[in-house]
């Protein structure tokens, strides 16, 4: 007598009958925090490419304050939203989306009259030098083939640039019709 093939080959025990069952419960649960990231990181991006208006400062926040969360409660892996975190930013500095922010600390900063040492002006200098050599090697860089992905990322970065560039061309003729 030949035997009947299993058409069933999922849990059988109630334990794994419950895995099944909590297992279920738990993706709903965490396709909606997975989902909500996924909102937030497209809407910064979509503000620093240009291509939505908005406070950029405030959805990289809270683009960035998401994934932390997501990858803390073990919705997404530590390392996905590092590399999730480090895409948006290299977005938002080809935008120069945190620029004005980081001016406005730097002068609140100068605000309180402390006094630099001469050790971090010598710091400062050669960071401002090591810039320097970074973006002359890229400069140098530039003339040799590259990958698709690298291709695609310089594209990216001029668009951006570009974009932010017309943003504050804009932003200061409007300024200067108000004054005037």
């Amino acid at each position: 007598m030949a035997r009947k093939a299993r058409i069933w080959k999922g849990a059988r025990t109630p334990q794994a009958l419950k895995r099944v069952r909590q297992a279920v419960r738990r993706h709903a649960v965490n396709q909606r925090t997975r989902s909500a990231t996924r909102t937030l990181v497209q809407g910064a991006a979509n503000i620093a490419l240009g291509r939505r208006e908005g406070d950029g400062p405030e959805a990289v926040a809270a683009a960035i304050s998401a994934l932390d969360k997501a990858a803390e409660k073990g919705i997404i892996h530590p390392n996905n939203a590092a590399r999730r975190k480090s895409r948006l930013m290299a977005k938002v500095n080809a935008a120069h989306l945190l620029d004005d922010q980081q001016t406005a600390a730097a002068g609140a900063a100068a605000g309180t009259a402390r006094k630099r040492t001469t050790a971090s002006k010598t710091a400062q200098r050669k960071k401002v030098a090591a810039a320097k050599a970074s973006k002359a090697a890229a400069g140098k860089a530039a003339d040799r083939p590259r990958t698709a992905a690298g291709k695609a990322k310089v594209a990216v970065t001029r668009a951006s640039r570009e974009s932010a560039a017309a943003r504050r061309r804009k932003k200061t003729s409007e300024d200067d019709i108000s004054e005037g």
